[in-house]
């Protein structure tokens, strides 16, 4: 009995690394509302970059973006497969595409407020490695979502000065697979008779949040905005199922305890010459507030597999900015160019299959063309250039000891109607 309930502590210890880290940075690029946005602008996108920034906007408005971001990663696992005839591992990968749509309405208020209310995904994961390739007990299979609803007040305390806050309402999702091994004596052994098999499944939870801002034109050719994104707490509670030889399948219900870091926004935008624009933002992320994961497994089907266990994510700070200059000169249309800097807030011995996050620089081109005076439509590409992750001394050795290589993609479709 003393040796099952080891096993068992073991297997959901090991389980219970990655829904950790799968909840880290993610896939999705931080240009919300694509490159030409930002917390010194006035427009929808101001639901996640700056909720002062609607007050700004003159007019009613309807801001919508829907922004395709493809992302394909391979994995080249350094060393032979022990239970393949010491043959080297194949090479994997898989490529997905995650819509990622954003929406925002805002409305002008009597004696100088304005309102909103704003849709979008902050966060988002996909990964669907081989259920059966050498990274699975890494893990295989993820889809996570982190979707906001934000009504938001914004106020003009002078023509030149407004000042925003926002409610957000935070919904998450996390689904993952992935193996483990049961092997007490040899923890960091494959072989397959001591595989479980580990699905948590449908884990789901919404908590609140809420963003402040400030937003300052003192010039006509000169804005200024900053933000404060607070950190959001949530208790995801779904289920797990595991398959196992050794001790049969065991169901049990799960909670994930985790807290999503708060974050620093910061933009100037201004108009050097005649037909051209600058814009510069900055985004502090504190991901070292994210200290670890309480993870509780209760009302299992074997009573030894309920467990409370806290893992540590290794994550740290980051600042993201970008940079993009704008030409108005051709009638109607507005074209830019641009570069964004990213890095990751993983160190590299804590990456592995679902704990992917490169550091990425984002070169990007867009155009918005005037259709009517109430009317612009936009369409811009976003391509991140990531160098080749080697990790040799992996955290979760040897599975994820190996190449990573990454391709990042993203398509902004945009429409802003003001009314």
């Amino acid at each position: 009995m003393r040796r099952l309930n080891c096993i068992i502590g073991f297997m959901l210890a090991a389980v219970f690394v990655f829904p950790a880290a799968a909840l880290s940075d993610g896939y999705t690029t931080p240009w919300l509302g694509g490159p030409l946005q930002g917390p010194a602008i006035a427009s929808g996108a101001g639901v996640y970059w700056n909720p002062a920034a609607i007050g700004a906007i003159r007019r009613n408005s309807l801001f919508f973006t829907l922004e395709p971001a493809y992302e394909g990663v391979s994995y080249q696992r350094f060393g032979t497969d022990p239970y393949n005839n010491n043959l080297p591992y194949p090479k994997i990968g898989f490529g997905t595409w995650a819509p990622l749509p954003s929406l925002a309405l805002t409305f002008k208020l009597p004696k100088g407020f304005s309102t909103g209310l704003g849709l979008y995904a902050p966060y988002a994961r996909v990964a669907y490695w081989p259920k059966d390739g050498p990274e699975r007990f890494n893990g295989s299979q993820e889809n996570m979502v982190m979707f906001n609803i934000s009504p938001l007040l914004a106020y003009k305390v002078t023509p030149k000065l407004f000042v925003g806050a926002e409610w957000n309402v935070s919904t998450a999702y996390l689904d993952v697979y992935q193996s483990t091994t049961m092997d007490m004596q040899n923890p960091s052994d494959e072989n397959p008779e001591y595989e479980a098999k580990v699905h948590l499944k449908n884990n789901m939870a919404t908590s609140y949040g809420f963003t402040i801002g400030l937003y300052y034109e003192p010039t006509p050719i000169f804005t200024f905005g900053i933000s404060y994104m607070s950190s959001v707490h949530y208790l995801l509670q779904g289920t797990s199922d595991i398959s196992t030889q050794l001790v049969g399948n065991i169901t049990a219900d799960t909670k994930l305890d985790v807290t999503m870091p708060q974050t620093l926004n910061f933009g100037m935008h201004f108009l050097p010459a005649k037909n051209w624009m600058v814009d510069v933002t900055y985004q502090y992320i504190n991901w070292s507030e994210y200290k670890n994961i309480k993870v509780q497994t209760y009302n299992a089907s074997n009573p030894l597999a309920d467990k409370t266990i806290y893992m540590l994510t290794g994550l740290e700070d980051v600042l993201d900015g970008k940079i993009w200059t704008g030409y108005t000169g051709f009638k109607d249309w507005l074209l830019a160019g641009g570069v964004g800097y990213d890095p990751s807030s993983f160190p590299e011995n804590h990456i592995y299959s679902l704990n992917i996050d490169f550091t990425r620089m984002d070169v990007f081109l867009g155009a918005e063309y005037t259709v009517t005076p109430s009317i612009k439509v936009g369409l811009m590409a976003d391509h991140a250039i990531s160098p080749n992750i080697t990790v040799t001394d992996s955290i979760a050795q040897p599975t994820a000891n190996g190449l990573y290589t990454i391709e990042m993609d993203k398509i902004t479709i945009l429409l802003d109607y003001r009314f």
